[in-house]
């Protein structure tokens, strides 16, 4: 890995006091993930205990700072974002610690630790904490009948470049499991007040996960360790969120439910087992990734 990376500001909302708390929450992340190469278990250990807690203070104090910006302001979405912060805050880390602590702060557990962190933290940077210096809430385009797949495939498209300033093209709007390379796979359960499931599922290349975590971390990962798998979870929860409006009617909201790797022959019988609403394949300089909205039979 490479480590010698500049802050690249296209992460930047362009307020001071969050930039450079999102800055310095990456940093940690980073200094991190260096720790656990050390060949000293014991100072390896001491060395990630001390740096979670600093990552945790920090982040508490980050979103007590951002709040009150919000505030400032006015903002209108202010609970719905607090909201976020409460469940990261509250729920999410501490579940995380607990995870690291049983482990004995192994390799394995830290790197998922991190993973999650860093890949929450860029989903919200990107998608949430933009929202603060926008001139207005981005509109949802969403239309009836045979144009709205067209208008997923662009708000997918904005929300890959919001993330990743990367370009995404449909090359398959029927995309049915076809092979395009070694991938990484990952399926989220939804469910509704009526019980009903939906499943989404994300395909993506390994070169364009590792490639795409790697730019949040300014690293450079040359194979898919927890880190990588951990974060690329938590963006696509991340994206499901902000496109939540095209699987779930307003008055029959789903709620997640279940999340969970696939391996290659599990991916092929999601396409045996279910209708898909919406199956697309697309491409990026980077890699494929496909892009699928399933409900059972």
């Amino acid at each position: 890995m490479e480590y010698d990376i500049v802050w690249d500001d296209s992460f930047d909302i362009g307020v001071e006091i969050i930039d450079k708390a999102h800055q310095k929450l990456t940093a940690i992340v980073r200094k991190m993930l260096t720790m656990t190469h050390d060949s000293d278990e014991e100072k390896k250990r001491k060395a990630c205990e001390e740096g979670i807690k600093y990552f945790k203070s920090y982040a508490i104090q980050h979103f007590a700072e951002e709040e009150s910006y919000m505030r400032s302001i006015d903002y209108e979405e202010y609970e719905k974002h607090r909201m976020l912060h409460s469940v990261m805050r509250d729920i999410t880390i501490p579940e995380l610690e607990l995870d690291l602590i049983e482990a004995n702060y192994s390799d394995e557990a830290v790197e998922s630790f991190l993973g999650v962190c860093m890949g929450w933290l860029t989903g919200h940077i990107m998608i949430e904490d933009r929202k603060l210096t926008q001139a207005e809430p981005p509109k949802k385009d969403r239309r009836p009948g045979e144009e709205e797949i067209h208008h997923l495939a662009r708000a997918m498209n904005q929300t890959i470049q919001d993330l990743f300033s990367l370009e995404a093209s449909v090359k398959n709007e029927r995309y049915d499991g076809e092979y395009f390379g070694k991938a990484v796979y990952y399926k989220l359960t939804y469910r509704n007040l009526h019980g009903e499931e939906l499943y989404v599922i994300f395909a993506v290349e390994k070169p364009l996960v590792a490639k795409t975590v790697g730019k949040m971390l300014f690293l450079t990962f040359s194979k898919i360790n927890k880190t990588v798998i951990a974060a690329m979870q938590q963006l696509s929860q991340q994206i499901m969120h902000s496109l939540h409006t095209y699987f779930a009617e307003s008055d029959d909201t789903f709620s997640l439910t279940e999340d969970e790797m696939l391996n290659a022959k599990e991916f092929q019988q999601e396409f045996e087992t279910g209708h898909s609403q919406y199956s697309l394949l697309f491409e990026t300089e980077l890699g494929y990734f496909a892009f699928c909205i399933h409900r059972p039979e």
